[in-house]
């Protein structure tokens, strides 16, 4: 069983508008949650002990700087953790031009 971990990163989106595309684009209907760890208001489909998205604003909470530095210009994020399904994903997040595959990781 292969794992991957994916990031998406939008230039141009708002919070807001980015978790509309993003559930349009994959079926989900995210939940809203607040944490000081993840920068404030956020957004989230799935379990944290199987597979599971976050959608965030790229801001670091306790600095303010990028929380993903090597992609400053991408103001939202997209997290795909322990998916076995990577390539249906990315396929179905093409859908939405805002968006781009920032990173692929197999565990």
């Amino acid at each position: 069983m292969t794992m991957s971990y994916d990031l998406y990163g939008a230039k141009k989106l708002s919070l807001l508008s980015a978790k509309d595309d993003v559930e349009r684009a994959l079926g989900k209907i995210f939940e809203e949650r607040d944490s000081s760890y993840q920068g404030g208001v956020y957004y989230m489909w799935g379990r944290r002990d199987s597979e599971h998205f976050i959608l965030k604003l790229n801001v670091d909470p306790f600095d303010g700087d990028p929380a993903e530095q090597k992609y400053p210009d991408h103001k939202i994020l997209l997290y795909v953790n322990t998916t076995e399904r990577s390539s249906d994903i990315e396929k179905s997040m093409r859908q939405s031009a805002d968006f781009e595959l920032l990173r692929h990781e197999i565990l």
